[in-house]
């Protein structure tokens, strides 16, 4: 069995979930992830909740750990999440995901370079929920 290999850390405040990713990922750090975001997602008791994931020091992700983040996008387009926002400097990195996991595809999402825009953004698209 494969060991983890990357880090990552999940939180949730004002129904944003933040994910940080750091390292090279695979399938195990994925499931990890995984887990993490399904009881983020449950704490905010069905209402729409955003994204926000930082991958400003994601270094890349094996072919099995894409397959992983494919599945949690899936279950993510069941669930009642309004908005993702994506924080990443490297487009040949977006473009891999981008390609590897098509559930994104039915997503509202932009990318962002800096993560305080990611999450201005990310507040004014709970705000416009809300009305």
């Amino acid at each position: 069995m494969a060991m983890a290999k990357g880090n990552n850390e999940v939180s949730t405040k004002d129904d944003i979930i933040s994910i940080t990713l750091w390292g090279s990922l695979n399938e195990c750090d994925y499931k990890d992830i995984s887990q993490k975001v399904k009881q983020a997602v449950a704490q905010c008791n069905e209402k729409g909740f955003c994204i926000l994931v930082n991958d400003l020091q994601l270094i890349g992700s094996t072919l099995n750990a894409y397959q992983e983040l494919e599945m949690l996008n899936q279950w993510l387009n069941t669930q009642p999440m309004i908005a993702k926002a994506i924080v990443i400097e490297r487009d040949s990195l977006l473009g891999t995901i981008k390609t590897l996991v098509p559930a994104i595809k039915d997503q509202k999402i932009r990318t962002f370079d800096v993560k305080e825009d990611a999450m201005l953004w990310l507040k004014s698209q709970l705000k416009n929920q809300i009305r």
